[in-house]
This record gives structure tokens, C-alpha cells and sequence, in this order.
């Protein structure tokens, strides 16, 4: 995920994804992502917010696509700080 030019892959949609579900160790990290982004926001990184409440509205029926996102969102950010 280098090339995260954009917090979100480009036409990714959370609610159409159908990528195998989560197990709950992994849904409980992904939720501890959720939890790190959305402080990020609140600490004023106003650039993420739809794409976290995107990501935090799937919180019931997580997939690997879900989590795959949530780590593009940490790329992208990486780069902006380069």
C-alpha cells in the first residue's frame, strides 16, 4: 500500500463488499483501528472523516476488504507525512 494517494481505494464501497468475514480477533483489531482513526479525526485530520465513518458504520458484519481499507487509510496518511 504504498501508492495511497487517496484515503480510500478508489470506487470502494463498504456496504458492497464481499470479501470473506472477519474472525473475531481480527474484528476486534480492526475495531482498535476504528477507535485510532476516529481520535485521529478528533485530533483534526478533517481530510479522513467520511472515509472512517464509512468504515466504522460496518462494524456488525466486518470483512477482510473492511480492514484492507483501514490500513490504506494508515498509508495515507504515512505519506502526508513524508
Amino acid at each position: 500500500m504504498k501508492d495511497a494517494r487517496s484515503p480510500i481505494t478508489a470506487n470502494y464501497a463498504p456496504e458492497l463488499d464481499q470479501s470473506p468475514e472477519l474472525n473475531p480477533e481480527l474484528a476486534s483489531y480492526y475495531q482498535s483501528l476504528i477507535g485510532i482513526l476516529r481520535w485521529v479525526v478528533e485530533m483534526g485530520q478533517i481530510d479522513i472523516c467520511v472515509e472512517v465513518s464509512m468504515l466504522s458504520s460496518h462494524v456488525a458484519l466486518l470483512r477482510e476488504g473492511h480492514i484492507q481499507q483501514g490500513f490504506h487509510i494508515f498509508a495515507f496518511l504515512k505519506l502526508l507525512r513524508m
